[in-house]
């Protein structure tokens, strides 16, 4: 176990448990602790919504899948707290993942 397991699993300060998730899910190699990140950052997301901290969000959605109705759940989370840069980047994740069939836009 490294020093960042160990800080990982000791500290009770959010930011520093989602900042060792974040660099250490990509580069962590025993599954165990893959699992555990990858878990953690799932619970993490609305705190990085929140955070406005758009460059870690792509970060996490670049290694980590989003399903159909997690995605939709963030979409909201963006929008109620005025996340617009965030929002965006949220959308244009839906449009190429997922599509748009829930909506028409034909003139």
């Amino acid at each position: 176990m490294t020093d960042y397991e160990q800080i990982f699993l000791s500290s009770g300060q959010e930011k520093q448990k989602l900042a060792i998730a974040l660099k250490r899910f990509a580069e962590v190699s025993e599954p165990d602790w893959q699992n555990r990140y990858q878990s953690y950052l799932g619970s993490g997301r609305r705190l990085l919504i929140h955070s406005g901290d758009l460059e870690r969000i792509r970060r996490l959605c670049s290694f980590a899948s989003l399903t159909a109705p997690t995605l939709e759940q963030f979409i909201q989370e963006a929008s109620v707290s005025g996340q617009t840069e965030i929002l965006t980047f949220l959308l244009r994740l839906k449009k190429d993942s997922f599509g748009f069939h829930d909506r028409e836009f034909s003139l």
